[in-house]
């Protein structure tokens, strides 16, 4: 930290400056590419029917990126003032505590999936780091959020006594609408509809 403290802000501008560009750039794109990466290097099994990535796990990824090049703009400015006003730099602490922040929203945003396989409906919460399971013939419940105007389905919710999962619904995704009518119709199960407001 005495490092950072006693470095010369001069010196670090290009660097600085050019790694904000980089994460404010990349933070639209790269979140994406690394989410389907990890999530398949970690989670991939033949055994899945369908794996879905909620858009909350990008949105997550891209947010720390966006808070990593806050940081470090912070850092240089007050470093700037710092030096402008002959002060000596104190807050080496604080920005090294916001960058250490982000590790677990990297780590949230991985681990934000749900999957269905032979066994039953699999899925993680963002702020969690376990995995909720109802097997097929555990689940008591399934309904889905739908919008009162449109019609169109949110999400669905699968349930048993203690746990629900869910599963994000997109419309446009053919393969998450043949394995939810699937299950759906080989279970005779019957869908509530509760309406988002």
């Amino acid at each position: 930290m005495k490092f950072l403290r006693d470095i010369d802000a001069d010196s670090l501008l290009p660097y600085i400056l050019t790694s904000i560009l980089l994460l404010l750039v990349s933070a639209f794109g790269i979140p994406g590419i690394a989410i389907i990466f990890i999530q398949d290097l970690l989670f991939f099994s033949y055994d899945h029917w369908i794996f879905i990535r909620p858009v909350e796990s990008f949105k997550g990824f891209g947010i720390a990126m966006i808070l990593i090049a806050v940081t470090l703009l912070s850092f240089l400015l007050t470093k700037f003032y710092m030096e402008k006003k002959d002060k000596e730099y104190k807050l080496t602490t604080i920005h090294l505590l916001l960058l250490v922040v982000t590790i677990p929203l990297f780590i949230f945003s991985v681990s934000h999936y749900a999957y269905f396989d032979s066994n039953g409906v699999h899925g993680n919460d963002f702020w969690s780091l376990s995995e909720n399971n109802i097997a097929w013939d555990d689940v008591e419940e399934v309904s889905r959020v739908v919008d009162p105007r449109s019609r169109s389905v949110f999400s669905y919710h699968f349930s048993d006594s203690n746990t629900t999962i869910d599963i994000p619904y997109d419309t446009q995704d053919n393969r998450i609408k043949q394995i939810i009518t699937e299950v759906i119709n080989t279970n005779d199960w019957d869908v509530k509809d509760i309406y988002n407001e």
